[in-house]
C-alpha cells in the first residue's frame, strides 16, 4: 500500500503543475478484437462521433472492434482514432495491468480491429521501462545510464511525431519495451528524477537515437554496421566488462542450403545481386567483422552479418558478432553477445556501475562523441 501511495505521489507531480514533461504516446497492443478499459470516474471521449461521458465511481468500459470501422472517417496510415479514456486518479486498467496517463483505442480500417495506445509523460515512461529494458534492481548508475538513452530514444521519435502515425513508440524490440504501473521501483524512480529531462546529443548538437542492447560481446557496432543508415556520433568500442555475466559464448549449425537460400535473400533485397553458383566457399572470418565474404563459384560476395541474423531469427544468431565456416557439408557459427550490438552494453553498463563507475562516465564509455544535454524542465 505504502508503494502504490508513493507511486501515485510521484504521478501527480508529473502530470500536474509541470506541463514542460512532453507526453509520449506509446502502442502497447495489436489487432485486438475486444478491448475492456476499468477505473475510477472515468472520463471517456468517443472521437468519432465528437462525444464525451463522465462516469462516477468504478466502471468498466468495453468496446467491440468490429464495430468501430466507420469508412466515412478520414484516417492517418490506415488507422483512425476511436476513443480516449482517462481517469482523475491517473491510473487505469486494460487486462491485469495498470497503466499511467491516458489509454486511447485505435482502428484497423483494413482488419477490423483495434490497437491500443498508451500517451503517458515521457518521465512516468521512463520510470517503468527501465524494469523491463534493463532492471529493476540493478545499480542506480547503470539505471540512470539507461534512462538518458532511453528517454533521448523517445525524444527523437518525439521529433518526428509528424510522420502521420497516431503514436510514436511500440512497446516491443523494434522501438522499447515499456511497463506498467507497479513496473516502477524505488530506483528507477530515483533513476529518472535525477536524470530527469537529461538526453544525449550528437558533436553537431542534433539529436540522434541512443541505441542499446543486451551484451555487446567484447566490441560494440556502430549503426551503419548493422542497419546500414549512418547516425551522428557512434563509435565502435571495445567493451570487456560483459563477458563475465549474461549469456555466454554461444554456436549453431546451419545446413549449406539454408545458407545459400538467406544470401540470396539478402543479395536481392539489399545489393540488387542474387547467387548464380550453388557452391560457395566461406573466407577467413573474425568475431566482430560486420560483414561476411564469401565467394559462390568464382564471384565473391559481401553481405552485412546483420542482414543474415534478420533472416535467421535471434534465435540461431542472437547476435551480430560471429563466424561462420564450412565443416563436412554443414555452415558452423561460433558467437558472441545478444543482441544488435549497437550503443549502450547494458551488462557492460551493470560492472561498469558495480566498479564505482557514474552514469556519466558509463555513457562517455559507450557514446565517446556524444554529450549530455538538458532538454526540458519539470
Amino acid at each position: 500500500m505504502l508503494r502504490t501511495v508513493c507511486l501515485l505521489s510521484f504521478i501527480t507531480l508529473l502530470t500536474s503543475a509541470h506541463a514542460a514533461v512532453p507526453s509520449v504516446k506509446v502502442l502497447i497492443a495489436k489487432s485486438l478484437h475486444n478491448v475492456v478499459v476499468e477505473g475510477m470516474d472515468l472520463h471517456k471521449i468517443i472521437h468519432t462521433q465528437h462525444r464525451s461521458q463522465q462516469y462516477n465511481g468504478r466502471k468498466s468500459i468495453s468496446f467491440n472492434c468490429s464495430s468501430q470501422r466507420n469508412k466515412k472517417q478520414t484516417v492517418q496510415n490506415g488507422s483512425l482514432l476511436i476513443a480516449s479514456l482517462s481517469s482523475p486518479t491517473g491510473l487505469i486498467s486494460w487486462g491485469k495491468h495498470k497503466y499511467q496517463g491516458e489509454l486511447q483505442l485505435l482502428s484497423d480500417t483494413k482488419t477490423e480491429r483495434c490497437d491500443l495506445v498508451n500517451s503517458i509523460p515521457l518521465e512516468a515512461y521512463i520510470t517503468t521501462l527501465l524494469s523491463k529494458e534493463m532492471n529493476g534492481t540493478w545499480p542506480v548508475e547503470a539505471l540512470k545510464a539507461q534512462a538518458v538513452a532511453a528517454r533521448t530514444y523517445a525524444y527523437e521519435r518525439l521529433s518526428k511525431s509528424n510522420s502521420g502515425k497516431l503514436y510514436d513508440l511500440e512497446s516491443s524490440e523494434k522501438d522499447q519495451v515499456s511497463g506498467t504501473f507497479f513496473d516502477a521501483t524505488e530506483k528507477t524512480l530515483l533513476a529518472s528524477r535525477e536524470t530527469e529531462g537529461e538526453i544525449l546529443i550528437g558533436p553537431s548538437g542534433k539529436i540522434s537515437p541512443a541505441f542499446f542492447h543486451s551484451k555487446c560481446g567484447g566490441k560494440t557496432l556502430r549503426p551503419d554496421q548493422v542497419w546500414g543508415g549512418v547516425e551522428e556520433g557512434y563509435r565502435s568500442v571495445n567493451c570487456t566488462f560483459c563477458q563475465k555475466t549474461g549469456m555466454k559464448d554461444w554456436n549453431a549449425k546451419l545446413k549449406n542450403t539454408k545458407l545459400v537460400n538467406m544470401v540470396d535473400q539478402v543479395l536481392k533485397k539489399y545489393y540488387s545481386d542474387a547467387i548464380i553458383d550453388q557452391n560457395i566457399r566461406i573466407m577467413p572470418d573474425s568475431l566482430h567483422n560486420s560483414e561476411l565474404r564469401l565467394y559462390a563459384g568464382d564471384r565473391l560476395h559481401i553481405v552485412k552479418k546483420s542482414y543474415l541474423r534478420n533472416l535467421a531469427g535471434r534465435e540461431v544468431l542472437p547476435s551480430n558478432n560471429f563466424i561462420m565456416s564450412s565443416k563436412n557439408n554443414e555452415i558452423h557459427v561460433e558467437g558472441s553477445g545478444y543482441g544488435h550490438g549497437v550503443g549502450l552494453c547494458q551488462l557492460g553498463a551493470l560492472e561498469l556501475a558495480k566498479r564505482g563507475y557514474n552514469y556519466r562516465q558509463i555513457l562517455s564509455f559507450y557514446f565517446p562523441r556524444h554529450k549530455i544535454k538538458t532538454a526540458y524542465y519539470q
